[in-house]
């Protein structure tokens, strides 16, 4: 069984690469244009699994690949907003196969400079200086083989740190030992773990997605699962992708069915997908939205028709293409939050683009005032 977001791997990394694209709703065009090449030079890019932002240095961006070229890094680090890339790998094992690579990247929300890397068969690594060199975090509780699919991190103390693979869930509190937190949760023989997210509005709520056993909650930071499937369609619960909006509404993408939203912690779904369309895959398939920290009402989502934005929390979607090449199917998305309104997503083999907002023309000058001629009154 393959691991988190399969349509993703199978789809969108026929097409690698990465872009990234600024969704200010301020008045302008959004038009896709080419960035920095991650090796450096002309030809195919590596696949971008996974990208994260500083959150207060708008320069500084991390991709992390899978090898799909011949000589590629598993990490990458631009200190220049993504002109250029070095990289970042130092560390990391080098004995991976080919199209393998990076699952999840997740940078700590106290500390910056440090950085955690999930990789296919290869476990947890963490670096402590922005990526200048890595070390084993498995720490005895995660396989050296473990195939680590997805990571959360808590904002607040003790900065607990998750761990979703296809064996299950493992937790990492503060300086504390890694442990198992899978009571509730689907046996790992019977399932696909696919996707955790945390909900920003509760501490100690998360949601883990699974196929074919659904949506499973917590309340109490993993130590019992429930499920909450009552109300979901179907009888198979392919749940791709899971995400809590800023407003703690929830998020989930259903392979077969497409987005649903609930504002009540599921006990109840509507649909969340007009304006997105599925021309060119499974009906349904879509990521889950990603949203921008500068507004909560605008987020993006994307599948191999491209990407798609709402600016009215998810009620509706616009396609969002403009510029971008035909050639560039997204594989990852994130905000950057240095950059108000600024998305980083990984696309085709093309490697980097922006899509940015256009500053408008500015307008025309006036024309200068008439000049009036005053003809000298003549006294008779």
């Amino acid at each position: 069984m393959m691991g988190r977001r399969q349509w993703g791997k199978q789809v969108a990394f026929l097409w690698l690469g990465l872009a990234v694209l600024a969704t200010s709703a301020a008045a302008g065009a959004l038009n896709w244009s080419r960035l920095g090449r991650l090796e450096g030079t002309t030809g195919p890019q590596p696949a971008v699994a996974a990208l994260v932002a500083h959150p207060t240095d708008p320069d500084v961006l991390y991709a992390g690949t899978w090898l799909t070229t011949e000589g590629a890094d598993l990490i990458y680090r631009s200190a220049d907003g993504g002109a250029t890339w070095e990289p970042a790998a130092a560390g990391l094992p080098t004995n991976l196969p080919a199209n393998s690579g990076v699952n999840d990247l997740a940078l700590h929300p106290a500390d910056p400079d440090v950085l955690y890397v999930a990789l296919q068969r290869r476990g947890l690594w963490r670096s402590d200086d922005g990526g200048a060199s890595w070390q084993n975090a498995n720490e005895g509780a995660l396989a050296a083989d473990e195939n680590v699919i997805a990571l959360a991190i808590d904002t607040e103390p003790p900065y607990a740190l998750y761990a979703l693979s296809d064996d299950g869930l493992n937790v990492l509190n503060g300086d504390g030992p890694w442990k198992a937190m899978n009571r509730g949760l689907p046996n790992a023989n019977t399932t696909v773990y696919n996707d955790i997210t945390l909900d920003p509005t509760d501490p100690g709520t998360a949601y883990i997605a699974t196929n074919p056993n659904g949506l499973f909650r917590t309340t109490n930071g993993g130590r019992l699962w429930r499920s909450k499937n009552d109300e979901l369609p179907g009888r198979t619960f392919n749940v791709q992708g899971v995400t809590v909006a800023p407003s703690g509404e929830l998020f989930i993408s259903m392979r077969g069915v497409g987005l649903l939203r609930s504002g009540n912690d599921g006990q109840t779904w509507a649909a969340s997908q007009m304006g997105i369309t599925f021309t060119n895959t499974l009906f349904g398939t879509i990521s889950a939205p990603m949203f921008d920290p500068a507004d909560p009402q605008v987020a993006l989502v994307y599948n191999s028709d491209g990407i798609f934005r709402t600016t009215d929390g998810g009620a509706t979607w616009a396609r969002f293409t403009d510029g971008l090449s035909v050639t560039a199917v997204v594989t990852s998305l994130t905000f950057a939050p240095a950059r108000p309104g600024v998305a980083l997503i990984g696309t085709a083999i093309s490697g980097v683009w922006a899509a940015a907002e256009e500053e408008p023309d500015p307008p025309d000058p006036p024309d200068p005032p008439a000049r009036l001629l005053f003809m000298p009154m003549i006294r008779r």
